[in-house]
């Protein structure tokens, strides 16, 4: 039987343990999500506020949630297939959010280096690349946005392509710089393991229900509560699952699969290329990773699935990857794939992130739409300085990005997320 094993966490190594949270504990501030938002606004908070006491909760292992799972890009600058530079309103809005991105690649960056965490950092551009010539105009208006944007990118194809990602299924690609790509598990753990003494972590120790108390907030958990005049909720996907923002946002269950190291001969067969990360033209079109540790992830699949991906699922999952990994390596089939693993994205309707204190002392941070390495790093930094009454341009940036669009309630969201994820799917099908 499939087992879901993220390859990223198995690979990091062990993770230090954190007890669970019991008993009546009062804080200063208490955070929900052991996640790159939630450990943000953690170190941050113990920055600016080094004599409070502030507590980290997650549900599961801090560092081994979606943060760990994704595929491993920091974003800088995000695809504008979707944004409406061609209004000043959508210009203004791409710009604020990519100057957020950056500033997100240049936190993780300096983290990185001060704490010396080996997550195999490198700054490497993105490549936005397609298979199927009728997607080239679209990579093309790419190129040509991010270029007015001011932003450094270019066209690439043929064989200067073909030579850089040691595959030909390729076409045509656009290279931007400014991100990075990394392992996600050893970042997040690395990120955890570097924390301020004052920050106390609690893990497996899920929230059932946020209310107001005496002095501010109260958590209940099943072992214990939390009460403090300041709670930060970071939980990106599962805010429904608290009674929050379930008409605002809501999750995509993506899965991914991660190769055995390529051998010798492999690695002869397509040249050595340099690692590389590859995003898709098409929302649901494959993601690729030639990794510093050679080995290949693909992640082609996205569905709306509100309970998860079971284990026959996952196994229908790993066929869809290993047909991805032969069209472009063919000598690599299903028994080359070492690990996969399913995880949750969390999706607005328009693409605006979650970002307010929604009630007095209850923050709300979390939506990336698939970009939280460097955009949850970054906006869990800026929520802690909202809860700290700071000040900045950066902040000023985040409070001025439109709020994520109304949805429709279930079973109307149900029906309508399927219909346009299987549109998505067959538009995207040749690029899969």
């Amino acid at each position: 039987m499939v087992e879901d094993i993220c390859g990223w966490s198995a690979l990091a190594g062990a993770l230090p343990q954190h007890p669970i949270l019991r008993g009546a504990q009062q804080a200063d501030v208490a955070i929900i999500g052991g996640g790159f938002t939630g450990l943000a606004a953690a170190r941050q908070l113990a920055n600016l506020r080094p004599n409070a006491r502030i507590l980290l909760l997650d549900g599961k292992r801090i560092a081994q949630g979606a943060s760990a799972r994704n595929s491993g890009f920091a974003v800088a600058n995000e695809s504008p297939g979707h944004a409406q530079l061609h209004t000043d309103q959508g210009l203004k809005s791409y710009r604020t959010m990519n100057r957020l991105d950056h500033a997100g690649v240049a936190e993780l960056r300096q983290l990185t280096q001060t704490h010396g965490i080996d997550c195999q950092w490198e700054d490497t551009g993105s490549i936005h690349a397609a298979h199927d010539p009728a997607n080239f105009a679209k990579l093309r208006q790419h190129a040509d946005s991010f270029q007015r944007l001011g932003i450094d990118a270019r066209l690439i194809e043929g064989p200067e392509l073909h030579s850089r990602l040691g595959t030909s299924f390729y076409g045509l690609g656009v290279l931007s710089r400014g991100g990075a790509l990394l392992q996600p598990a050893m970042l997040a753990q690395g990120l955890a393991a570097s924390l301020p003494d004052t920050v106390a972590c609690f893990e497996n120790s899920p929230v059932r229900r946020i209310h107001r108390a005496a002095n501010g907030w109260q958590l209940d958990l099943a072992t214990g509560t939390v009460t403090a005049p300041q709670v930060i909720v970071a939980v990106n996907a599962f805010f429904p699952r608290l009674g929050l923002k379930s008409l605002r946002v809501f999750p995509l269950a993506l899965t991914a699969s991660l190769t055995r190291p390529l051998s010798e001969a492999e690695e002869q067969d397509i040249n050595r290329p340099a690692s590389w990360g590859i995003l898709s033209p098409r929302s649901l079109g494959a993601t690729m990773r030639l990794t510093q540790d050679r080995r290949i992830l693909i992640r082609n699949t996205a569905e709306y699935r509100p309970g998860g991906i079971n284990r026959t699922q996952l196994s229908d999952r790993i066929d869809i990857h290993a047909d991805g990994l032969q069209k472009r390596f063919g000598f690599l089939d299903r028994s080359a794939i070492a690990y996969s693993w399913s995880g949750n994205i969390c999706i607005s309707r328009n693409a605006k992130p979650v970002f307010e204190e929604t009630q007095p002392g209850l923050f709300l941070c979390g939506g990336y739409n698939a970009s939280g390495v460097s955009r949850g790093s970054i906006m869990g930094k800026l929520i802690a300085d909202l809860a700290c009454r700071q000040d900045g341009d950066l902040l000023s940036d985040a409070l001025a990005l439109t709020k994520p669009n109304l949805i429709p309630p279930r079973p109307f969201l149900d029906l309508g997320v399927r219909i346009r994820t299987a549109r998505e799917r067959r538009a995207a099908r040749s690029e899969r």
